[in-house]
């Protein structure tokens, strides 16, 4: 297969995890997106059919994690990274066909490609989708002049009715206000995250005794692992776990030991957890573990016996540690949320604990949101306060866990033989670049055009009434007498050399047009174009001589 020309827009928000302390020292945590990104671009440099990966960035220092990881990365060796400014995109030499963002793709792209006619067809992914921002980005799928050829990969299909839900609520205002609802254009195409089956695997007995033995666990007790940021307002509260954890223990006689591989935004939540663990789990052995060491992370895998994760908060969309999880050989208790019920096959590979919403208690959320009433982290804690996830199946389904050794291990190899086949990093990749192949092939079949930016129409459009006349083609310019040698001083001035990039300041080019002149703008202009430069940047030069006196109005 021959790779589509694809470009990642790179940043290393989307892609680098990060744990650095926070603002006045706060942890900041490792987050999902971030997991998320960092793991696709590795698979991507894995498993992609590429030979020249081609990233787009603000400034190239932005690109500096990417060509690390190009160099670490065994598959990546031997083929060539490119990297592109946003000012260079797209290059007139080999323009990649689609530019892939590592969330929903920027108008600002599509704006660019509907003013100018060239561009490329734009993909990106749905990651957390609760913030105004997002929903915002969602927006602008409407507003901003997207086509058929684009696309918005939906890791699951509640994200996808979630996306419907928020495009077609502002395709009726506009229906509304302006009398017509424009299409959603762009494509909405569920594609999962991933997992990479060689490193969450099954272990073998002497790895699950390395790690039991790291974390201080004895042969005789069941453990259930929940990996994840410590987050009751938004992430998941622990009620229901803790809850399910004791009774586990209770009804069965068992030990269970409740391991908690998180990591908490400051010591007050922190604390709040541990608290909520004494009351709610008294019957169970509940221990937290530092999640942001990957060593940590690495040994609490192979150190468990079920895991279990039970979100009930809004800005959850997918759930990759459950396919991490699966693969892992491990059974999942998991809530019947958003993204995990694509994951988890229920009675088969786990066991999904049902979730309600109570309707009209958060009628008025959003609008608090959007209004400046209340920040998003109060926003998540109304929304997942009026969430439950239902302790007493929790409790069920965890019991029967830990009192049936054999019901674990069946449910834990289908959960792998289900993550290998469906979430395996390699399918999900070929899925991406199936997708961005029938967008090339999209965007090279629509016809040429270039309609000029209509949110901000160019200068002499929008601003025509400044001046007392606009220099039209047809004009008649000469040069001052002292031009030639005031041209080398006016050149060497920072006072007289703003946005020097968007015009030539070759010293030869501008002497011999200077020596041509008298001469029409256009003539003028026609010269320096003769020599390589850009339309636009030839009368943005001619300008500049105009500016500083160098030429002026004959006659």
């Amino acid at each position: 297969m021959t790779a589509p020309a694809v470009a990642l827009y790179y940043d290393p928000d989307g892609y680098v995890e990060r744990t650095a302390p926070g603002p006045a020292g706060a942890a900041r945590g490792l987050m999902g997106r971030q997991v998320a990104g960092r793991t696709f671009l590795d698979a991507y440099l894995a498993h992609g059919t590429w030979d020249t990966l081609t990233a787009v960035v603000r400034d190239r220092r932005r690109a500096a994690p990417l060509a690390a990881a190009g160099r670490a990365h065994p598959a990546a060796r031997g083929r060539r990274l490119r990297v592109l400014t946003e000012r260079e995109f797209p290059p007139a030499a080999d323009p990649p066909a689609v530019l892939h963002f590592p969330n929903p793709p920027d108008p600002r792209f599509a704006w660019a490609r509907h003013a100018g006619g060239s561009g490329a067809a734009l993909c990106g992914v749905t990651h957390t989708l609760a913030t105004p921002a997002a929903a915002a980005a969602l927006c602008d799928l409407v507003a901003a002049p997207f086509e058929p050829c684009d696309a918005l990969v939906c890791t699951s299909r509640a994200v996808a009715a979630m996306v419907r839900a928020v495009t077609d609520s502002y395709r009726a205002y506009l229906a509304d206000r302006c009398g017509a609802a424009p299409p959603l254009r762009p494509r909405l195409e569920i594609i999962p995250l991933g997992v990479d089956p060689a490193a969450f695997r099954p272990p073998d007995a002497a790895a699950r005794a390395a790690a039991r033995a790291r974390f201080g666990i004895t042969d005789d007790e069941v453990v259930v692992l929940c990996v994840g940021r410590l987050s009751h307002h938004a992430k998941a509260h622990p009620y229901p776990l803790f809850h399910a954890a004791s009774e586990a223990a209770r009804r069965t006689g068992a030990r269970v030991r409740l391991l908690m591989a998180g990591w908490a935004a400051n010591p007050a939540v922190a604390a709040a957890f541990e608290g909520g663990a004494r009351v709610f789990a008294p019957a169970a052995r509940v221990t937290f573990a530092d999640g942001q060491h990957p060593a940590v992370r690495a040994a609490a895998w192979p150190a468990a016996d079920v895991f279990a994760s039970l979100p009930d908060n809004v800005q959850e969309t997918f759930g990759l540690v459950v396919a991490e999880a699966m693969a892992s050989g491990l059974p999942v208790v998991a809530a019947d949320w958003d993204g995990y019920r694509d994951l988890v096959a229920d009675g088969e590979t786990g066991l999904l604990v049902p979730t309600r919403l109570v309707a009209g208690a958060t009628t008025g959320a959003t609008g608090r949101l959007l209004g400046g009433l209340t920040n998003y982290d109060h926003f998540l804690a109304e929304c997942s306060q009026a969430a439950a996830v239902d302790a007493a199946a929790a409790a069920d389904a965890l019991t029967r866990f830990v009192a049936d050794a054999a019901l674990r291990a069946r449910l834990g190899a289908a959960g792998r033989a289900r993550a290998v086949e469906r979430f395996a990093w390699g399918h999900v990749i070929a899925a991406y670049e199936a997708l961005w192949a029938d967008q090339a092939r999209e965007f090279a079949a629509r016809p040429p055009r270039a309609h000029g930016p209509v949110r901000y129409p160019p200068p002499e459009v929008s601003f025509a009434g400044y001046p007392t006349a606009w220099l039209t083609d047809a004009d008649a310019l000469a040069a001052a007498p002292d031009a030639a040698p005031r041209l080398a001083a006016l050149l060497t001035m920072p006072l007289t050399n703003l946005a020097a990039a968007s015009r030539c300041a070759d010293p030869a080019a501008l002497a011999a047009l200077l020596a041509a002149a008298p001469a029409t703008l256009g003539d003028l202009a026609r010269s320096l174009e003769s020599r390589g430069v850009p339309a636009e940047a030839a009368r943005a030069t001619v300008a500049w001589l105009l500016k500083y006196g160098l030429l002026a109005p004959a006659g």
